[in-house]
């Protein structure tokens, strides 16, 4: 429904006018008032999107009023009735963008189609605003896209001068989803918008805007800074509940500390991200980062904290010195201390087995899930420091064999990546052909290249794409499964995110230049 507003200082003219608009089963809510004063009056604390009013009336003219109602909304829909057929009046109509001018007494046949002119008019503004709402929309979480992919927003703003980067501080916390299986991708357009259903029906109190980032990851932005962490961690639960019902599906959860300003939201993703390589550490939990019953209450210190990155970093950057250094280090400062809470030493060198045994291709899951087990049951802290000392040796071998191949093992994952473009690339697989453990792979190639494998994947994808665009006439849904995607609406959207435009636009802008 519509709200219009009749304005005649004469009762029987407006009681016409609301029996026409009546009778014609116009869509209004209707509102009168005797004089263009009262009209004023009454938009002060009401809107309208039509105005009918007279020419001449008492205190406040139809002219003024229609100035004044102009200067309030541009878009209101405007049309004078009067008993004076005097070109001025016309004249003047018209430089207020009134729709019609009808004369008194008013013709049926007339108003119906003046009245039906309006309403086209409000039609065409509303569809106007839709896909300008749409636009903004869709630019927006093209941005943020580009933001979780590691582009610096200094690039972005310059890229795009004309949008407003403020929008990113309205987020206050993310939630990140993961799958190991290849999922959001294998859903058809209809399928994923029943997923977004189900899921807004979950998040129905929250604002949040959703984005996919690859097959394998989603992420939640939300705009409420009312509610604390405990609050989406039972969103994150409740949302699990409904994927693993539906879909069968094993799904992780990351959910984020509080987001202070947009440009955190990068940094607090790649937090979110690392939390995930817990899932190695805890198969049967889904949602991280992981609050350990045993250790609630502790945090470790800072000086343990900064060798514990240590200890990462030399394993990331293949330094089997610096990893013995570090361990050893750790293992030094504890030997000797009594007082030290044994609870607290089996949490911080089970982070210590965690990160050793993700270089070991050996370790599976159960593996090394029953060597930390035994941190925590071993009597002694020298049967500790024997266990680190057992799974270092196997790591820093296996450093020691990788050091000099690794880059080749990373080429050999980028061919194969290359060649098998329309299969299924996930990491298990990549890792197999690199004889080299998920974890391991997913670290090395992200240090070797500086990109994750799925984002490397995906830009491989997308530049194929490009190329059989520009340089063949294959019909899209072929390109997309050419390229890996099953999904053509997961795939066209996709490549509307990634490079700003449809393939079909795309197409055209550049095929002739081919």
């Amino acid at each position: 429904m519509y709200r219009i507003l009749i304005v005649d200082d004469e009762k029987d003219e407006r009681n016409v006018i609301r029996f026409l608009l009546n009778k014609y089963q116009f869509p209004f809510d209707i509102m009168e008032a005797d004089n263009g004063k009262s009209a004023l009056e009454l938009l002060e604390g009401e809107s309208i999107d039509v105005l009918i009013t007279d020419v001449k009336m008492p205190f406040v003219d139809g002219m003024e009023l229609a100035a004044r109602v102009r200067a309030l909304s541009s878009h209101v829909e405007i049309v004078f009735f009067s008993g004076h057929d005097d070109f001025t009046y016309v004249k003047k109509a018209l430089t207020l963008r009134a729709d019609n001018y009808i004369l008194k007494p008013v013709k049926p046949g007339e108003f119906k189609e003046t009245i039906e002119k309006v309403l086209e008019h409000i039609k065409v503004y509303e569809q106007e605003l839709e896909e300008k709402e749409a636009n903004k929309d869709f630019m927006k979480k093209h941005i943020l896209y580009q933001v979780l992919n590691q582009t610096p927003i200094e690039v972005l703003e310059k890229d795009y001068a004309y949008v407003d980067f403020s929008f990113l501080d309205d987020y206050n916390r993310m939630i990140l989803i993961h799958s190991d299986q290849s999922f959001w991708d294998t859903l058809s357009e209809e399928e994923n918008i029943r997923l977004d259903e189900k899921i807004s029906k979950v998040i129905s109190n929250s604002r949040y805007d959703l984005i996919n980032l690859n097959p394998s990851q989603v992420i939640l932005l939300f705009k409420d800074d009312c509610n604390r962490l405990i609050a989406y961690r039972q969103l994150a639960s409740d949302i699990w509940q409904q994927l693993h019902q539906v879909y069968r599906i094993g799904c992780f959860f990351s959910v984020s500390e509080e987001i202070k300003t947009g440009e955190d939201i990068l940094s607090i993703y790649n937090k979110l991200d690392r939390y995930l390589d817990d899932r190695f550490f805890h198969p049967h939990t889904y949602i991280y980062p992981v609050d350990s019953p045993t250790v609630a209450s502790h945090e470790l210190g800072a000086e343990d904290e900064q060798l514990i990155q240590d200890i990462e970093q030399s394993i990331q950057q293949m330094e089997e010195d610096k990893l013995t250094e570090a361990v050893q280090r750790l293992i030094q400062k504890y030997e000797q201390q009594g007082s030290t809470s044994h609870i607290y030493l089996r949490f911080l060198f089970s982070r210590v087995l965690q990160l050793l045994s993700k270089i070991v291709p050996e370790y599976s899951d159960g593996k090394i899930n029953k060597e930390i087990e035994k941190v925590y049951t071993l009597p002694h802290f020298e049967d500790v420091q024997q266990l680190i000392w057992q799974v270092h040796h196997k790591a820093a071998q296996k450093i020691k064999e990788e050091k000099n191949s690794s880059k080749d093992n990373i080429r050999v994952v980028q061919q194969y990546i290359a060649d098998h473009i329309s299969e299924d690339l996930s990491l298990d697989i990549l890792a197999e052909k690199a004889f080299l453990s998920p974890g391991y792979l997913s670290d090395k190639f992200r240090q070797e290249t500086g990109y994750g494998i799925n984002k490397y994947i995906k830009n491989v994808r997308m530049t194929k794409t490009k190329e059989l665009l520009r340089d063949t006439n294959r019909k899209v849904n072929d390109i997309s499964k050419a390229v890996g995607y099953n999904s053509v609406s997961y795939f066209i959207k996709n490549f509307r995110e990634h490079y700003g435009m449809s393939p079909k636009k795309y197409r055209e802008m550049n095929q002739d230049k081919g």
